[in-house]
């Protein structure tokens, strides 16, 4: 996969005191198009910390224009902001 880390509005879940579950996201792609993903399937959550920051690496599933892609989701959790960071 590669580094896109790419800022992106995320609709999720978040309940009680459990990790956030992301549900489906838009980013804009390389025409400056707005795309809209639903999250198909969440694989793998990891709790890591990525240059002394506390962040969630969600692996997902979803169609990517007309193509099934695994991608990781980044959650910073100290900035309350969501990356499409892998892809």
């Amino acid at each position: 996969m590669k580094i896109v880390a790419k800022p992106i509005d995320v609709i999720a879940v978040f309940s009680g005191r459990k990790k956030p579950i992301p549900y489906k996201f838009k980013f804009y792609d390389a025409s400056e198009e707005k795309v809209e993903i639903a999250v198909s399937k969440i694989q793998c959550v990891e709790e890591r910390k990525l240059a002394g920051i506390d962040t969630l690496i969600y692996t997902c599933q979803s169609e990517f224009f007309g193509i099934e892609k695994i991608y990781q989701l980044k959650y910073i959790i100290g900035q309350y902001r969501w990356e499409l960071y892998k892809i």
